[in-house]
C-alpha cells in the first residue's frame, strides 16, 4: 500500500488516530511521528503522502524535502490559524474529512497505484499461475480485457450506484490478482459507498479511482504486448 506519514504533536493524538483510520480505508498505510522525531524521506519507507497536524510547527525545509522526494504534502489547519507554506502544500480543514482528503488527492493527480506495486505486477501474476508462462499469458489477457471493459462501463455509468458498486467489486478482484493492494482497498471503499447509496462519496472517490483504473489498464496492455 501507499505509505502515509502523519506528523502530530501529542495533543493532536485524536486527530491523528481518526485520520489514520480514514486513510487506511482509502488504501494507505499510516505511520505516526511526532515533530521531534528524526526522520527523512529516505528513512520512512514508501511514503507517498505526508500530513502535518494542526498543532505541529515544522521548518519549511522538512515538507520541501518530502515534496522533492515525490510525496504529496498537506497541513491540517485549525479555524482561525494562519499557516504559511509553499504552494505545493495542501491546506486541509480540521476536522480533516474524507471529502477533504479525496479532494486533495484528486487535485494533485494522485493514483492509487504506487510504483513498487506496479513494478511487482509480473511477479504477482507469475505467483498466481505457479510459474506457468502460458497460463500467465492467458490470465494477463483476461485481466486486461476485463479491466478495459470495466473502465469503459465506469466512464459511462454516471452516478448509477449499482453499476459503480459492481465495477468496484470486479476491479477489487483484478487488483488482488495483480498484487495492487492500494487499488484493492480503494475499490473496496468505493464499493461500500455505492452499496450504501452515498453518491457524494462515490463521485469524490471516482476522481481518484477512475484514473487509477486507466493506469492499470495501460500497464496490463503494455505487458500483454510484450508476451
Amino acid at each position: 500500500m501507499t505509505g502515509a506519514l502523519l506528523i502530530a504533536a501529542l495533543h493532536d493524538g485524536q486527530w491523528a488516530a481518526g485520520l489514520a483510520a480514514l486513510l487506511q480505508r482509502l488504501g494507505f498505510a499510516p505511520q505516526l511521528a511526532t515533530p521531534g522525531t528524526a526522520f527523512s524521506p529516505a528513512s520512512a519507507g514508501k511514503a507517498g503522502l505526508v500530513i502535518a497536524g494542526p498543532g505541529t510547527s515544522l521548518p519549511p525545509t522538512l515538507l520541501e524535502g518530502w515534496h522533492a522526494a515525490g510525496a504529496l504534502c498537506g497541513v491540517a489547519i485549525a479555524p482561525g490559524t494562519q499557516v504559511v507554506h509553499g504552494a505545493f502544500v495542501a491546506r486541509l480543514p480540521v476536522p480533516t474529512t474524507e471529502a477533504a482528503i479525496l479532494a486533495m488527492l484528486a487535485e494533485r493527480h494522485y493514483l492509487a497505484l504506487p510504483a513498487h506495486e506496479a513494478a511487482a505486477i509480473p511477479a504477482a501474476i507469475a505467483a498466481q499461475t505457479l510459474g506457468d508462462k502460458g497460463f500467465a499469458a492467458e490470465l494477463l489477457q483476461a485481466l486486461m480485457t476485463s479491466a478495459q471493459a470495466d473502465l469503459a462501463q465506469l466512464r459511462a455509468a454516471g452516478t448509477e450506484m449499482e453499476t459503480c458498486g459492481s465495477i468496484a467489486h470486479r476491479m477489487k478482484s483484478s487488483a488482488h490478482y495483480v498484487g495492487c493492494d492500494t487499488l484493492r482497498m480503494l475499490a473496496q471503499r468505493m464499493e461500500d459507498a455505492a452499496r450504501s447509496g452515498d453518491a457524494g462519496t462515490v463521485l469524490a472517490l471516482r476522481a481518484v479511482f477512475e484514473p487509477t483504473c486507466a493506469r492499470l489498464v495501460e500497464l496490463l496492455a503494455a505487458m500483454a504486448a510484450r508476451t
